[in-house]
């Protein structure tokens, strides 16, 4: 009987999983591995695209990499225009004669000109499309977005790869916020918190030719970019702020030339909404441990443990500032709640939050921030004092 059984539905499953209707070649696809977005001088979307070759033409030299010789790219960097951004990728596939693959897109460039007159129809865009990711990264560029695309990279011969490597590693050290087209969808979702973007902009090196720079912050006003935030330090703030500063060194200038390096090797940041007098109020408390990378002067921690004391204080008080520079610019600057101290508020408070919401762009440039940072530097390295 067991036999019999068998012999019925052993058939039927070699039948069930004989192929995939819908499989598509990839000879026949042109895989998007990110796209940027500028506007033409009739008002259009000029998109510029990151396409992956499907096929290595061969250079006729060995491995191709005689000295002075150009690495040769793994994309192809094609653009088309349209209406609308869906338009616009329906005229590439048509001119390329392949569907298009959407679903490995790493970033999305966006040119300051696009950012002024408003991202909701782009957010809107990525949240639609079936084949987008959530996490995809949005940046904005203060030039052309096509020359940021069409720009390769001695790093890698996929310039995708390059820059989200670049990206993730500067995210962990604060250098620069990752800010996802879903993160961005709710944000414009929200009334009172204020959306943000990391900034890409290509550089001349002498020796490397063009090299992107990934640095600064934009910041929008709902959908519609206001401004820059340029200051390394506020950068930094804000990345402290948002609990985002994961690695990276803390340099501190002692007497003299002399300085001392801390390296972080753990951090922690947490907002807790307290009331005032009826009114709402934040105190951000950071936690970080850190190790002695270099060190120069007449110091011995291991004679003199108190050193290590002052050492900590020293570092408290420049993440303090870090994080105070970029209060005072979002709050004075571009009166932009990028923290969404908001929501925290809300959470917390949500009786209290139903009037505050009303005039939250009065009371978020007055709101009072509280900033405790508790630095402990955990070893001084294989030595002790410096060695000369």
């Amino acid at each position: 009987m067991k036999k019999a059984i068998a012999f019925c539905i052993i058939p039927m499953m070699m039948l069930l999983s004989a192929g995939c209707v819908s499989k598509n070649e990839i000879e026949n696809s042109a895989i998007i591995v990110a796209f940027g977005v500028d506007t033409t001088a009739d008002g259009k979307y000029m998109v510029s695209t990151q396409i992956l070759k499907t096929s290595k033409q061969s250079s006729g030299s060995g491995d191709g990499s005689s000295k002075g010789e150009k690495q040769q790219s793994d994309v192809i960097s094609l653009a088309s225009t349209g209406s609308t951004l869906s338009d616009a990728l329906d005229h590439l596939s048509k001119q390329l004669g392949k569907k298009l693959v959407l679903s490995h897109i790493k970033f999305i460039v966006i040119s300051e000109d696009v950012a002024k007159s408003g991202v909701a129809g782009l957010i809107d865009f990525t949240a639609r499309e079936y084949q987008m990711r959530a996490n995809i990264v949005i940046l904005v560029t203060n030039g052309k977005a096509s020359e940021i695309i069409k720009t390769t990279t001695p790093i890698d011969p996929v310039p995708a790869n390059a820059i989200d490597s670049i990206l993730n590693l500067q995210a962990r050290y604060g250098y620069i916020p990752v800010i996802t087209s879903l993160d961005f969808f709710n944000l414009l979702g929200s009334k009172t918190a204020a959306p943000m973007a990391g900034v890409i902009r290509l550089y001349e090196d002498e020796q490397q030719g063009k090299v992107f720079k990934l640095t600064d912050i934009a910041i929008f006003k709902k959908d519609k970019f206001i401004g820059y935030m340029t200051d390394e330090e506020a950068v930094r703030g804000v990345q402290w702020i948002r609990n985002k500063v994961k690695a990276g060194n803390i340099v501190i200038p002692l007497s003299g030339k002399d300085q001392v390096t801390i390296q972080l090797i753990s951090a922690n940041s947490t907002i807790k909404p307290i009331m005032k007098e009826n009114k709402p109020a934040i105190k951000l408390t950071v936690q970080n441990k850190g190790n002695i990378l270099d060190m120069t002067g007449d110091f011995d921690p291991m004679k003199n443990p108190e050193i290590l004391t002052e050492f900590e204080q020293m570092e408290n008080e420049i993440i303090k500032q870090e994080i105070e520079k970029a209060l005072s610019m979002a709050q004075t600057t571009f009166q932009a709640d990028i923290f969404d101290f908001g929501e925290a508020i809300h959470r917390d408070y949500p009786k209290e939050w139903v009037e505050l919401e009303k005039n939250w762009s009065e009371v978020f440039p007055e709101l009072e921030v509280e900033v405790e940072v508790h630095s402990n530097i955990k070893r001084t390295g294989v030595i002790s004092k410096p060695v000369y």
